[in-house]
């Protein structure tokens, strides 16, 4: 064998290695992608905030996405603010808040509330029924109005959430007050950064029938900075009138640690006459310690209260809360 023919045929073996080297490195490399490719999908998909398009119609398509990209800074803020609307949306998973509240009233003087609420899922039941236990008045779409010194009744229900897909949810919950109740929820993404929700309550507590409408609308300027403003309507069959209740606040992001709300609120009633019941405007500056379960938070406000039979009643109040929370929803 010539010395030309030899280094032809290594030359011949060394492009057939190498091409067969490229080839493998090249699947590899394909299969590695296809990999992250589909953790990456798989992840989106589990998260929270993915919302799947009903259809590939355009439309559908684009709800998907505004409803995607919109979740994520809401998420976040109803998540470290623990809002009800992180728990109500029927997702599966268990909450737990212990929270005390140290209140300094410039009229009344100082005042202690402590709370507990849960959202359990029943071990060996479907995630659909939670069992509530709840001393914060959650049923009371005002309650984000009044003042931490508000005596609520204690109460353990059932819910068991129904449907929820998209744009809409649903579920019944009973208590042993004894109540029942339906609640309805539609939500709306109006552009990428702007969404529009709408929750209609009905119950039947004893011998009182009622409804609540809830309107909420939130605009997401930047991943920073969260505008909502919420709005409610409560009328009962006792001859007491109707409710109404709004309120204005802006969520600021600081840290993964730390954020502020800045909140303006009030509510009215029409019996026995029209007048403004509950007033306040303030902030919350709230910070996760030490412990991934461990928050304070501080409430400087300024509030307007009145019954129908008193006089208004003008004050700072300074809260001071220290809370133990659980969550993985």
């Amino acid at each position: 064998m010539s010395f030309n023919t030899y280094a032809a045929e290594v030359q011949h073996t060394h492009v057939v290695k190498t091409a067969t080297d490229l080839t493998d490195i090249t699947a590899t490399k394909i299969e590695t992608e296809s990999e992250i490719e589909v953790d990456t999908e798989t992840e989106t998909v589990n998260s929270p905030c993915y919302s799947r398009s009903q259809s590939d119609r355009a439309i559908d398509k684009t709800f998907a996405y505004f409803n995607t990209k919109f979740c994520e800074p809401a998420i976040w803020f109803d998540s470290f603010f623990v809002d009800e609307r992180i728990t109500d949306d029927a997702r599966a998973g268990t909450i737990i808040r212990w929270y005390n509240d140290f209140s300094y009233f410039e009229k009344e003087g100082f005042k202690y509330r402590s709370n507990i609420k849960a959202h359990l899922n029943l071990p060996g039941m479907s995630k659909k029924l939670k069992l509530i236990f709840d001393s914060t008045g959650e049923d009371d779409p005002f309650s984000f109005i009044k003042s931490p010194d508000e005596d609520n009744e204690r109460d353990i229900s059932l819910r068991y959430d129904w449907y929820a897909k998209d744009r809409t949810s649903f579920n019944i919950k009973a208590s042993f007050k004894p109540k029942i109740e339906a609640r309805y929820r539609y939500t709306y993404p109006i552009s990428q950064n702007t969404l529009w929700r709408f929750t209609q309550t009905l119950y039947q507590e004893k011998k009182v029938t009622g409804e609540t409408s809830e309107f909420d609308f939130e605009h997401a300027f930047n991943d920073e900075f969260l505008l909502r403003w919420n709005s409610a309507v409560q009328y009962e069959n006792r001859d007491n009138g109707w409710d109404l209740g709004t309120g204005l606040q802006l969520y600021q992001y600081i840290s993964d640690d730390q954020a502020i709300s800045y909140q303006a609120r009030m509510n009215s009633v029409t019996e026995p006459y029209h007048y403004i019941e509950t007033a306040s405007i303030g902030l919350t500056y709230r910070q996760n310690y030490a412990r991934e379960w461990l928050y304070f938070s501080i409430t400087p406000e300024y509030t307007w209260t009145k019954e129908d039979d008193t006089e208004r009643l003008n004050q700072v109040v300074i809260t001071f809360t220290l809370e133990i929370l659980f969550q993985n929803v």
